[in-house]
Protein backbone atom coordinates (compact mmCIF):
# COMPACT_ATOMS: atom_id res chain seq x y z
CA UNK A 1 0.00 0.00 0.00
CA UNK A 2 1.29 3.24 -0.76
CA UNK A 3 1.65 5.90 1.20
CA UNK A 4 -0.84 8.40 -0.39
CA UNK A 5 -3.74 5.36 -0.16
CA UNK A 6 -2.29 4.68 3.87
CA UNK A 7 -3.08 8.31 4.74
CA UNK A 8 -6.18 8.95 2.73
CA UNK A 9 -7.34 5.14 4.45
CA UNK A 10 -6.23 6.40 7.72
CA UNK A 11 -7.83 9.41 7.62
CA UNK A 12 -11.20 7.69 6.66
CA UNK A 13 -10.87 5.26 9.41
CA UNK A 14 -9.99 8.33 11.98
CA UNK A 15 -13.37 10.17 10.60
CA UNK A 16 -15.57 6.57 10.79
CA UNK A 17 -14.65 5.48 14.04
CA UNK A 18 -14.52 8.90 15.92
CA UNK A 19 -10.80 8.16 17.13
CA UNK A 20 -11.42 11.86 18.60
CA UNK A 21 -14.01 11.46 20.34
CA UNK A 22 -12.84 8.09 21.61
CA UNK A 23 -9.13 9.60 22.99
CA UNK A 24 -11.33 12.19 24.62
CA UNK A 25 -13.28 9.09 26.51
CA UNK A 26 -10.37 7.71 27.26
CA UNK A 27 -8.47 11.34 28.56
CA UNK A 28 -11.40 10.84 31.43
CA UNK A 29 -10.52 7.36 31.87
CA UNK A 30 -6.93 7.74 32.22
CA UNK A 31 -7.47 10.38 34.49
CA UNK A 32 -9.69 8.48 36.74
CA UNK A 33 -7.37 4.80 36.61
CA UNK A 34 -4.08 6.91 36.73
CA UNK A 35 -3.86 7.79 40.42
CA UNK A 36 -4.80 4.25 41.43
CA UNK A 37 -2.43 2.50 39.13
CA UNK A 38 0.08 5.13 40.61
CA UNK A 39 -1.04 3.75 43.93
CA UNK A 40 -0.72 0.33 42.95
CA UNK A 41 2.67 0.88 41.70
CA UNK A 42 4.20 1.96 44.75
CA UNK A 43 2.56 -0.17 46.98
CA UNK A 44 3.70 -3.20 44.52
CA UNK A 45 7.59 -1.57 44.57
CA UNK A 46 7.47 -1.84 48.30
CA UNK A 47 7.05 -5.65 48.29
CA UNK A 48 9.55 -6.30 45.59
CA UNK A 49 12.99 -5.26 47.25
CA UNK A 50 14.87 -5.22 43.97
CA UNK A 51 12.47 -2.32 42.33
CA UNK A 52 11.90 -0.11 45.25
CA UNK A 53 13.97 2.77 43.57
CA UNK A 54 12.17 2.23 40.60
CA UNK A 55 9.23 4.24 40.36
CA UNK A 56 11.65 7.63 41.39
CA UNK A 57 13.78 6.57 38.24
CA UNK A 58 10.57 6.20 36.37
CA UNK A 59 9.25 9.74 37.34
CA UNK A 60 12.61 11.19 36.92
CA UNK A 61 12.54 9.52 33.32
CA UNK A 62 9.19 10.58 32.36
CA UNK A 63 9.87 14.54 34.56
CA UNK A 64 12.68 15.26 31.62
CA UNK A 65 9.44 15.29 28.86
CA UNK A 66 6.20 15.74 30.79
CA UNK A 67 4.44 19.16 31.45
CA UNK A 68 6.04 20.44 34.59
CA UNK A 69 2.17 21.38 35.78
CA UNK A 70 0.97 17.58 35.03
CA UNK A 71 4.13 16.27 36.75
CA UNK A 72 3.79 18.28 39.79
CA UNK A 73 0.44 16.89 40.26
CA UNK A 74 1.58 13.11 39.61
CA UNK A 75 4.57 13.91 42.61
CA UNK A 76 2.28 15.52 45.41
CA UNK A 77 0.11 12.73 44.64
CA UNK A 78 2.79 10.15 44.93
CA UNK A 79 4.75 11.98 48.31
CA UNK A 80 1.05 11.72 49.81
CA UNK A 81 1.50 8.05 49.34
CA UNK A 82 4.85 7.48 49.78
CA UNK A 83 4.51 9.21 53.12
CA UNK A 84 1.53 6.75 54.73
CA UNK A 85 2.30 3.61 55.70
CA UNK A 86 2.38 0.88 52.89
CA UNK A 87 -0.63 -1.14 53.10
CA UNK A 88 -1.62 -4.57 53.09
CA UNK A 89 -1.47 -6.10 49.95
CA UNK A 90 -4.31 -8.22 50.20
CA UNK A 91 -6.83 -5.89 51.10
CA UNK A 92 -10.52 -4.45 50.31
CA UNK A 93 -9.14 -1.38 49.66
CA UNK A 94 -5.94 -2.21 47.16
CA UNK A 95 -8.05 -4.50 44.87
CA UNK A 96 -10.49 -1.68 44.68
CA UNK A 97 -7.59 0.56 43.67
CA UNK A 98 -6.53 -2.39 41.38
CA UNK A 99 -10.17 -2.44 39.21
CA UNK A 100 -9.86 1.38 38.95
CA UNK A 101 -6.62 1.59 37.93
CA UNK A 102 -7.97 -1.57 35.23
CA UNK A 103 -10.92 0.71 33.54
CA UNK A 104 -8.00 2.74 31.90
CA UNK A 105 -6.69 -0.59 29.72
CA UNK A 106 -10.68 -1.56 29.55
CA UNK A 107 -11.61 1.52 27.81
CA UNK A 108 -8.52 1.14 25.69
CA UNK A 109 -10.10 -2.31 24.71
CA UNK A 110 -13.31 -1.14 23.64
CA UNK A 111 -12.01 1.88 21.74
CA UNK A 112 -9.02 -0.63 19.79
CA UNK A 113 -12.53 -2.65 18.83
CA UNK A 114 -13.77 -0.01 17.28
CA UNK A 115 -10.68 0.51 15.38
CA UNK A 116 -10.80 -3.20 14.06
CA UNK A 117 -14.78 -2.94 13.06
CA UNK A 118 -15.72 -6.19 15.31
CA UNK A 119 -17.88 -6.34 18.13
CA UNK A 120 -16.53 -7.87 21.23
CA UNK A 121 -17.85 -11.31 21.63
CA UNK A 122 -15.72 -12.67 24.75
CA UNK A 123 -17.10 -13.49 27.63
CA UNK A 124 -17.87 -10.43 30.48
CA UNK A 125 -15.41 -12.56 32.84
CA UNK A 126 -12.68 -13.07 29.98
CA UNK A 127 -12.22 -9.49 29.02
CA UNK A 128 -12.40 -8.99 32.71
CA UNK A 129 -9.13 -10.94 33.41
CA UNK A 130 -7.52 -9.19 30.58
CA UNK A 131 -7.86 -6.36 32.18
CA UNK A 132 -6.46 -7.05 35.22
CA UNK A 133 -3.62 -9.14 33.87
CA UNK A 134 -2.47 -6.15 31.48
CA UNK A 135 -2.79 -3.69 34.50
CA UNK A 136 -0.71 -6.07 37.17
CA UNK A 137 1.64 -7.15 33.69
CA UNK A 138 1.94 -3.75 32.76
CA UNK A 139 3.00 -2.08 36.76
CA UNK A 140 5.19 -5.19 36.40
CA UNK A 141 6.99 -4.71 33.36
CA UNK A 142 7.20 -1.20 34.20
CA UNK A 143 9.17 -1.90 37.54
CA UNK A 144 10.98 -5.17 36.52
CA UNK A 145 12.44 -2.60 33.17
CA UNK A 146 12.87 0.86 34.90
CA UNK A 147 15.28 -1.64 37.52
CA UNK A 148 17.21 -3.42 34.60
CA UNK A 149 17.68 -0.45 32.87
CA UNK A 150 18.71 1.48 36.50
CA UNK A 151 21.20 -1.55 37.14
CA UNK A 152 22.66 -2.14 33.35
CA UNK A 153 23.27 1.83 33.76
CA UNK A 154 25.36 1.14 36.80
CA UNK A 155 27.00 -2.03 35.68
CA UNK A 156 28.12 -0.36 32.31
CA UNK A 157 29.44 2.74 34.76
CA UNK A 158 31.33 0.61 37.06
CA UNK A 159 32.58 -1.40 33.68
CA UNK A 160 33.38 2.49 32.09
CA UNK A 161 35.25 3.55 35.08
CA UNK A 162 37.85 0.67 35.12
CA UNK A 163 38.16 0.79 31.33
CA UNK A 164 38.91 4.33 31.81
CA UNK A 165 36.26 6.03 29.53
CA UNK A 166 33.45 7.04 32.54
CA UNK A 167 33.09 10.68 30.66
CA UNK A 168 31.99 8.97 27.27
CA UNK A 169 30.06 5.89 28.74
CA UNK A 170 27.78 8.83 30.60
CA UNK A 171 27.62 11.12 27.57
CA UNK A 172 26.47 7.83 25.61
CA UNK A 173 24.23 6.75 27.99
CA UNK A 174 22.64 9.39 28.46
CA UNK A 175 21.38 9.80 24.95
CA UNK A 176 21.25 5.55 24.61
CA UNK A 177 18.57 5.88 27.66
CA UNK A 178 15.87 7.44 25.41
CA UNK A 179 15.72 5.06 22.26
CA UNK A 180 15.88 1.53 24.72
CA UNK A 181 13.00 3.21 26.68
CA UNK A 182 11.20 3.98 22.76
CA UNK A 183 11.94 0.25 22.16
CA UNK A 184 10.05 -0.41 25.24
CA UNK A 185 7.44 1.15 24.89
CA UNK A 186 6.93 -0.15 21.54
CA UNK A 187 6.63 -3.28 22.94
CA UNK A 188 4.55 -2.51 25.15
CA UNK A 189 1.86 -1.37 22.99
CA UNK A 190 2.38 -4.03 20.24
CA UNK A 191 1.24 -6.44 23.72
CA UNK A 192 -1.89 -4.30 23.81
CA UNK A 193 -2.58 -4.27 20.38
CA UNK A 194 -2.58 -8.09 20.34
CA UNK A 195 -4.07 -8.87 23.16
CA UNK A 196 -6.99 -6.13 23.72
CA UNK A 197 -9.08 -5.97 20.80
CA UNK A 198 -11.56 -8.88 20.26
CA UNK A 199 -9.78 -9.07 16.40
CA UNK A 200 -6.23 -10.07 16.52
CA UNK A 201 -3.48 -9.06 14.18
CA UNK A 202 -0.63 -12.15 14.25
CA UNK A 203 1.90 -11.08 16.55
CA UNK A 204 5.01 -8.79 15.98
CA UNK A 205 7.35 -7.56 18.56
CA UNK A 206 7.08 -3.85 16.88
CA UNK A 207 3.97 -3.67 14.94
CA UNK A 208 4.01 -0.70 12.43
CA UNK A 209 1.17 1.41 14.44
CA UNK A 210 3.44 0.40 17.76
CA UNK A 211 6.58 2.10 16.28
CA UNK A 212 4.23 5.41 14.30
CA UNK A 213 2.41 5.74 17.67
CA UNK A 214 5.69 5.77 19.89
CA UNK A 215 7.30 7.82 17.70
CA UNK A 216 5.05 10.46 17.58
CA UNK A 217 3.73 10.60 21.03
CA UNK A 218 7.43 11.21 22.70
CA UNK A 219 7.66 14.20 19.64
CA UNK A 220 3.66 15.69 20.53
CA UNK A 221 5.08 14.78 24.15
CA UNK A 222 8.35 17.31 24.13
CA UNK A 223 6.53 19.41 21.90
CA UNK A 224 3.32 20.13 23.88
CA UNK A 225 5.43 20.72 27.63
CA UNK A 226 7.75 22.98 25.28
CA UNK A 227 4.45 24.52 24.67
CA UNK A 228 3.43 24.45 27.95
CA UNK A 229 6.35 25.87 29.24
CA UNK A 230 6.58 29.08 26.79
CA UNK A 231 3.05 29.75 25.48
CA UNK A 232 0.45 28.04 27.30
CA UNK A 233 -0.59 30.23 30.08
CA UNK A 234 -3.20 27.60 31.56
CA UNK A 235 -3.00 28.79 35.51
CA UNK A 236 -3.77 32.52 33.78
CA UNK A 237 -7.00 31.03 31.99
CA UNK A 238 -7.63 28.18 34.62
CA UNK A 239 -6.66 28.94 37.89
CA UNK A 240 -5.74 26.62 40.46
CA UNK A 241 -6.82 23.69 38.09
CA UNK A 242 -4.73 24.71 35.10
CA UNK A 243 -2.82 21.21 36.42
CA UNK A 244 -5.19 19.49 36.02
CA UNK A 245 -6.21 21.10 32.42
CA UNK A 246 -2.45 20.47 31.38
CA UNK A 247 -2.75 16.96 32.26
CA UNK A 248 -6.03 15.77 30.85
CA UNK A 249 -4.57 17.96 27.29
CA UNK A 250 -1.89 15.35 27.63
CA UNK A 251 -3.68 12.15 28.41
CA UNK A 252 -5.84 13.01 25.82
CA UNK A 253 -2.78 13.55 22.89
CA UNK A 254 -1.88 10.11 24.44
CA UNK A 255 -4.68 8.36 23.85
CA UNK A 256 -5.35 9.61 20.44
CA UNK A 257 -1.82 9.01 18.61
CA UNK A 258 -1.70 5.15 20.90
CA UNK A 259 -5.53 4.85 18.97
CA UNK A 260 -4.26 6.09 15.62
CA UNK A 261 -1.45 3.59 16.34
CA UNK A 262 -4.24 0.98 16.15
CA UNK A 263 -5.85 2.01 13.51
CA UNK A 264 -2.78 2.07 11.40
CA UNK A 265 -2.55 -1.58 12.35
CA UNK A 266 -6.25 -2.26 11.50
CA UNK A 267 -5.49 -0.61 8.26
CA UNK A 268 -2.26 -2.58 7.43
CA UNK A 269 -2.92 -6.21 8.56
CA UNK A 270 -6.31 -7.63 8.62
CA UNK A 271 -7.66 -9.39 11.80
CA UNK A 272 -7.17 -13.30 11.90
CA UNK A 273 -10.06 -15.60 13.20
CA UNK A 274 -9.73 -15.69 16.74
CA UNK A 275 -12.11 -13.82 19.15
CA UNK A 276 -14.58 -12.29 16.67
CA UNK A 277 -14.72 -12.53 12.88
CA UNK A 278 -12.19 -11.85 10.68
CA UNK A 279 -14.34 -10.05 7.91
CA UNK A 280 -14.08 -5.73 8.60
CA UNK A 281 -17.29 -4.01 8.49
CA UNK A 282 -17.90 -2.07 5.61
CA UNK A 283 -19.47 1.34 5.88
CA UNK A 284 -23.19 0.38 6.47
CA UNK A 285 -22.27 -2.11 9.44
CA UNK A 286 -20.63 1.12 11.09
CA UNK A 287 -23.35 2.62 12.18
CA UNK A 288 -23.57 1.10 15.16
CA UNK A 289 -26.90 0.57 16.40
CA UNK A 290 -29.16 2.07 14.20
CA UNK A 291 -32.66 0.28 12.83
CA UNK A 292 -32.31 1.84 9.68
CA UNK A 293 -31.61 -0.44 7.02
CA UNK A 294 -29.61 0.01 4.06
CA UNK A 295 -30.14 0.94 0.30
CA UNK A 296 -28.40 -2.30 -0.51
CA UNK A 297 -30.58 -4.07 1.91
CA UNK A 298 -33.16 -2.65 0.79
CA UNK A 299 -33.28 -3.36 -3.31
CA UNK A 300 -32.13 -7.54 -2.11
CA UNK A 301 -34.98 -7.53 -0.04
CA UNK A 302 -37.13 -6.58 -3.43
CA UNK A 303 -35.07 -9.25 -5.58
CA UNK A 304 -35.96 -11.81 -3.28
CA UNK A 305 -39.97 -11.19 -3.63
CA UNK A 306 -40.05 -11.29 -7.27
Amino acid sequence: MGGKLFLKRLYQEYEEDGVADSAAALSYYFVFALFPFLFFLTTLAAYLPAVRSSVTTMLDRARAILPGQAMSIIDTHLRGLVSNQRPHLLTVGLIVTLYSASRGVDAVRKALNLAYDVKESRPLWHTELIAFGMTIGGALMLLVGVAALAAGSDAGLWLARRLHIAHEYVFVWSWLRWPVTAVIIMFGASLAYHILPAARTRWRYFSVGAILGTITWLVATWGFAQYVAHFGKYNVMYGSIGGVIVLMTWLYITGFLFLMGGEANAILGEPERGHAPATRAGPAERTRGSAVPSVRMLLDRGRRHR
